[in-house]
C-alpha cells in the first residue's frame, strides 16, 4: 500500500534580523590580513588547523607574475616546516599556471575549481583524505573562499589582493565585498 500524503508548508519570510544573521555567517572571515605572510601560523596551530588551501590568483600571485616571489617561497615554506599540508585552488582556467605555481611550491593544484561552488573543495578533501575542519581556506575574494570556506564550515581566512589595478567589474566587486563585510560587522 503507498501512502500519498499532503504536504503543508505554511509560507515564513524571513526577518530582516534573520537575513543579517546568514550574511554574517557567509560573508565574515574568520581573520582578515593584509598579506598571507601575516597570517598566525601558530595561533592556527592553536586551532587544530593543519592543512591550508589556498587561492593562488590575486593571493599567491597577481595577474601579471609567471613566478611566485621569493617572499611568497619563504612564507610557504615557512608554513611547511610548520607542519601544514598546502594545496592550490583556484578558479583559474589555465592548467599551466596553476601547474607552474604548484611544482614551485611542490604541492598539489587544482584548477577551474568554480567557487564559492563545493563540488572542488569537496573531491580534493575526498581525493587527499582531508577532515575540512582542520583545513583553512586563505584567498582575496569575499564572493569566492570567503563564502567557500564559511558555507562548509572550514576555517576562512581573507587577504588583500596582491595586484590593486584591476578591471571595472572586478574593482566593483572588491568595493562591494568590502562595502558589505564592513556594513555586517
Amino acid at each position: 500500500m503507498i501512502l500519498i500524503q499532503k504536504f503543508d508548508m505554511t509560507t515564513r519570510f524571513l526577518s530582516l534580523k534573520e537575513i543579517t544573521l546568514i550574511m554574517q555567517e557567509l560573508l565574515i572571515p574568520k581573520e582578515a590580513y593584509e598579506a598571507v605572510w601575516d597570517i598566525n601560523l601558530e595561533f592556527l596551530k592553536e586551532q587544530q588547523i593543519t592543512t591550508l588551501i589556498l587561492d593562488l590568483d590575486n593571493t599567491l600571485l597577481s595577474n601579471k607574475q609567471r613566478n611566485l616571489s621569493i617572499q611568497h617561497l619563504n612564507w610557504l615554506q615557512k608554513c611547511k616546516d610548520n607542519g601544514f599540508q598546502i594545496y592550490l585552488l583556484s578558479n583559474n582556467r589555465s592548467k599551466k599556471r596553476v601547474s607552474r605555481a604548484a611544482s614551485q611550491i611542490e604541492c598539489n593544484g587544482f584548477y577551474l575549481a568554480m567557487k564559492p561552488f563545493t563540488f572542488s573543495i569537496k573531491h580534493l578533501a575526498d581525493t587527499y583524505n582531508l577532515n575540512l575542519k582542520q583545513c583553512a581556506i586563505i584567498g582575496d575574494q569575499v564572493f569566492k573562499d570567503v563564502i567557500l570556506g564559511n558555507w562548509l564550515n572550514v576555517y576562512s581566512i581573507l587577504v588583500e589582493p596582491i595586484d590593486k589595478t584591476m578591471s571595472i567589474f572586478t574593482r566593483a566587486q572588491y568595493t562591494l565585498e568590502r562595502y558589505l563585510t564592513k556594513k555586517l560587522k
